[in-house]
């Protein structure tokens, strides 16, 4: 039971916050362009140019107020939206709305990625510099074959060590076998683009520095560009499968043995000063201009253990989001990776945001990801006119009333709360995939930042918590008043 209720909050979690439901949308949600062609509809703010009158600031002349506090009920008290937030706005007089287009992946970028970061290392190929020897492939089939004749209850580690997975496992190993060689060699090769199976310009090698760094540099997936560079060291080739995550985000939902926050300020090993040193300058030799953090948390090093399954931590760091500054507005930051598709059935070839994230340890770069990178283009509105902070909040109340309600149509929930506890203003990239799927337009948006609770409607009343860390919950065109998917991009 315990199993069945975790994977129902699972997917009631997941859509929590999409517009659904048999319940018909609001009159007042208009479907308007949102892509190139929304430029059309958006104005010049003419206020500025009475220089009679003295400049106003954002807030004053938007009518914003320093915080927004309201708290409905709703479906007999089933469902509760409370608003209790802080407003943060940039150190800006106006907004623009900007074109902006995909960089497109070409040897010439990733020769700029490759002399940043590894200007004189030797690079080998994947494939060679993994690849198992008959003696290593016989060291884990022999260890496979010692689990396989233990008891269930001396094997431990539930289903990860099932019959059925060891003895596939096995298969696999003793396949490898066949065709592994007696010893490895290491080939080295030119970090050169070149077409993968699937068509695509990629390339896949490992950099020796005083330790290996995995160096991936790719096309695809929503992605115009995806740049990976991971540290591959002893504890990383012992520890197959771990990866980097959110300090919060792991203690809130993955495992509560991770250290308090001071525990960790402690023991991390480096500073944040020093972190974000390492950071801004791998930042800077990619040649990445006008990007700055947005945010940041503890990183932590997770690895699944295989006889437990427990969840642990084998090293922690700085985690830094960096995002494009236009100005002194930054493209707000959300935990939405964007490029989603509408329905698994669509053609259309979607389009990420860009990112860059970098994972910084006491032992220096762990982790660089950045994915579709930005071209800036032609400003095509300087001083865009933007609605009322009234007028927004009038379509937040509305809209989110509409969509927490929609949560009561399903059959396993009992009540559902949603929090909201920020809001910012900022940019954020909206397009028109149907039209094109590489170009689209910078706009000023609200984002409504929180978090949701939940209880089922079962016999143990299970409950369960989202909590994660700039989860947008909410977004709104600043200029028309038209709702953002954030999953979707548009």
């Amino acid at each position: 039971m315990k199993r069945k209720n975790a994977g129902i909050l699972a997917a009631l979690l997941s859509g929590a916050v999409l517009l659904g439901g048999c319940q018909e949308t609001p009159d007042s949600v208009i479907v308007k362009p949102k892509g190139k062609e929304a430029i059309e509809n958006y104005e010049e703010d003419k206020s500025r140019e009475d220089s009679s009158e003295k400049q106003q600031g954002l807030r004053e002349k938007l009518g914003i107020p320093e915080t927004f506090q309201d708290k409905v009920v709703l479906e007999d008290g089933k469902v509760t939206l409370t608003t209790d937030a802080v407003i943060e706005l940039p150190d800006a007089q106006s907004f623009s709305a900007i074109e902006v287009s995909a960089v497109p992946l070409t040897q010439e970028f990733m020769d700029k990625i490759t002399q940043g970061l590894f200007p004189e290392e030797k690079m080998y190929s994947s494939d060679s510099y993994f690849v198992m020897t008959k003696e290593e492939c016989q060291e884990k089939i022999s260890e496979i074959k010692a689990l396989m004749a233990q008891n269930p209850a001396e094997s431990g580690g539930g289903e990860n060590n099932s019959k059925e997975n060891l003895q596939n496992m096995l298969e696999q190993y003793e396949s490898a076998y066949a065709d592994a060689p007696d010893t490895a060699e290491k080939t080295e090769t030119e970090p050169l683009l070149s077409a993968d199976e699937s068509g695509m310009e990629a390339f896949s090698g490992v950099v020796e520095t005083q330790e290996p760094y995995l160096y991936r540099v790719s096309e695809g997936g929503g992605d115009s560009i995806r740049v990976r560079v991971s540290h591959y060291g002893e504890r990383e080739a012992a520890q197959q499968g771990a990866s980097w995550g959110e300090y919060q985000f792991a203690r809130n939902n993955i495992t509560s043995q991770i250290a308090s926050e001071d525990e960790m300020k402690s023991s991390v090993g480096i500073s944040y000063e020093d972190a974000k040193k390492i950071a801004d300058e791998k930042v800077s030799a990619i040649g990445v201009e006008d990007m700055e953090i947005g945010s940041w948390d503890y990183a932590v090093y997770m690895y699944q253990d295989m006889e437990t399954e427990e969840i642990r931590v084998s090293n922690t760091g700085y985690m830094f989001y960096y995002t494009r500054q236009i100005g002194n507005t930054p493209i707000t930051y959300t935990i939405s990776s964007g490029g989603g598709l509408e329905d698994m059935e669509s053609t259309i070839e979607p389009w990420t945001y860009e990112t860059l994230k970098i994972v910084v340890s006491k032992d220096g770069l762990e982790e660089l990801f950045y994915t579709s990178p930005y071209e800036m283009g032609k400003t095509q509105v300087e001083n865009v006119k933007l609605l009322d902070f009234e007028e927004i909040k009038q379509i937040y109340t509305e809209m989110m009333q509409y969509k927490v309600s929609n949560q009561m149509d399903n059959e396993y929930l009992k009540d559902y709360q949603v929090n909201i506890d920020r809001i910012t203003l900022g940019y954020a990239r909206i397009y028109n995939p149907a039209q094109d799927s590489r170009s689209g337009l910078l706009v000023p948006v609200w984002d409504f930042f929180g978090n949701s609770e939940m209880t089922l409607n079962d016999e143990a009343g299970t409950h369960d918590k989202s909590s994660i860390p700039n989860d947008s919950l909410f977004t709104i065109n600043a200029i028309d008043g038209t709702i953002i998917d954030r999953g979707l991009g548009y």
